[in-house]
């Protein structure tokens, strides 16, 4: 049963659809189930010149750190919005530099799409980040490999809020509340074609998630990285 177990996670991996459980051995991480009621917010794909500021105005006027899983090339179309992430110390994590299509990448190629976001990252000021998450959360056994090598760790999530399909926010706030439980990690992003569910979803979920007394942390708190 083990056995079946760990090549059904194998398959569901490298299609690149949402796990729910970890895999230690390859540093994969959906979740960490707690008794503090700690969740993790993350955002993909930015930032964003409208999106990725007006979340940020959001967590701050709540006082919560999220992590930013952002794309190199975003950085470099962006950098005042970027420097606004670092400056209001969130957690950066690394998404590659130009969200390519993970199934066809090469170990070579895809160790140049990290490096390259690593370096911007470094040049920019931020701290140095050891979380990956690839594109679509394809987790192939290249991309698996190839972070354990450049000894990063993927972050999934539990949660997937769709708001990149443009779902309404009220139906993004009820979906969350329904399913979310103590150690999630949920799925945001704050590059969005316009129009962005994003903000309004938030503003909405947020005093909601904390009035049921759950906690927002980082990543690296909430796995203890």
């Amino acid at each position: 049963m083990k056995g079946l177990i760990a090549v059904l996670l194998s398959l569901t991996l490298s299609l690149g659809e949402p796990v729910y459980q970890n895999d230690s051995e390859r540093q994969i991480y959906c979740s960490a189930p707690n008794d503090e009621k700690k969740i993790a917010l993350t955002f993909d794909d930015g930032p964003h010149p409208i999106y990725t500021e007006q979340i940020l105005s959001i967590l701050r006027e709540y006082g919560i750190k999220a992590t930013f899983f952002t794309i190199g090339e975003n950085v470099k179309y962006y950098p005042d919005i970027f420097e606004m992430v670092l400056n209001d110390g969130h957690e950066i994590g690394n998404h590659t530099f130009s969200h390519p299509h993970m199934r066809s990448e090469n170990t070579n190629e895809l160790m140049d799409e990290i490096c390259m976001t690593e370096n911007l990252f470094r040049q920019k000021g931020a701290a140095n980040t050891k979380l990956f998450r690839p594109p679509e959360g394809v987790c192939s056994d290249t991309v698996c490999a190839t972070a354990k090598q450049m000894g990063y760790a993927i972050i999934l999530w539990t949660v997937d809020t769709k708001d990149w399909s443009h779902t309404p926010p009220e139906k993004i706030v009820n979906g969350v509340t329904e399913r979310v439980k103590s150690g999630d990690i949920i799925l945001f992003h704050d590059y969005i074609a316009s129009p962005s569910p994003t903000p309004d979803a938030l503003r909405k979920l947020i005093p909601e998630l904390l009035a049921k007394g759950y906690r927002f942390v980082t990543v690296s708190e909430l796995i203890g990285a």
